[in-house]
């Protein structure tokens, strides 16, 4: 795969804490309300048959199980009769999430980079492993859709942020067109992220079963800060911990979806994404 012609990168400035922000990439419960009503319009999203599992199941199943290289998070949703819907994203340690594919739409991921204990850097990827994007893709990746935003020229800094209520619309989310007011998938999430505050008080936590994913992630990640003080090598630094994929697949109930979707999260190279 040729990156130049087969993948689009972007980097955003984002205003909270590294951890913060992968913890939302972590969860994949919020996609049926944060973003019902963009999966339905964003060029990098829409038409697929999985955004229908999405809208039909609102409160999602969580599996998670360790990776090599950190965690499988699996959502489960109910699909046709006997069988299930899964989203499973990929956590790399330290601070790669991921995203499951969506029909032939190219896959996503980010890496959140510590910048300092109230900043980060968001970086978001797409690619297609069996085709060059396309022209209309493109000009959408451009444009910021899909995981991506519109920037202040000359910044990295988007041009929706805390300091112009994310050009919230309050009357499409009076008219049903938007849950939060607030425009494309990257932004809804990094105003969640954001409006927490740039560290947020994590003792006034009331974790759920939907936050299982997260629960996971940080263990392991105080379990790998113990080990380096031993000397152990931490999870996700062999590259054979990065050479993986999310996937999104229909299986019959009653399946252990980390093992019935192992070629898929661990493909080989050059093979098509698992997706829905």
């Amino acid at each position: 795969m040729a990156w130049a012609t087969h993948g689009f990168v972007s980097k955003t400035f984002e205003e909270c804490n590294y951890l913060q922000a992968m913890e939302g990439g972590i969860d994949s419960s919020h996609v049926s309300f944060l973003h019902r009503h963009t999966m339905k319009v964003d060029p990098l999203f829409k038409g697929a048959k999985g955004n229908e599992y999405n809208l039909r199941d609102l409160a999602p199943q969580f599996e998670v199980v360790e990776s090599p290289g950190g965690l499988y998070i699996g959502a489960r949703r109910n699909a046709e009769e006997g069988k299930y819907y899964w989203r499973i994203t990929q956590w790399i340690m330290p601070s790669y999430t991921l995203i499951p594919p969506r029909a032939d739409h190219p896959i996503g991921g980010h890496c959140w980079v510590p910048m300092d204990d109230e900043h980060c850097w968001a970086w978001s990827t797409n690619h297609h492993a069996m085709r060059p994007l396309s022209k209309e893709e493109r000009e959408a990746l451009d444009a910021g859709k899909g995981i991506h935003v519109p920037l202040i020229p000359g910044t990295f800094r988007p041009v929706a942020n805390k300091d112009n209520d994310y050009l919230m619309d309050r009357e499409a989310q009076k008219d049903g067109r938007s849950f939060s007011g607030i425009e494309g998938f990257a932004m809804q999430d990094a105003s969640v992220q954001e409006s927490m505050g740039p560290i947020q008080d994590r003792t006034k936590e009331n974790l759920v079963p939907t936050d299982q994913g997260i629960i996971m992630a940080r263990r392991r990640l105080i379990a790998a800060a113990n080990g380096l003080a031993k000397g152990e090598q931490p999870p996700g630094v062999d590259p054979a911990h990065q050479r993986v994929r999310s996937a999104s697949v229909i299986l019959p109930k009653g399946v252990p979806f980390a093992e019935a979707a192992e070629d898929a999260l661990m493909p080989e190279p050059g093979s098509a994404h698992a997706t829905v």
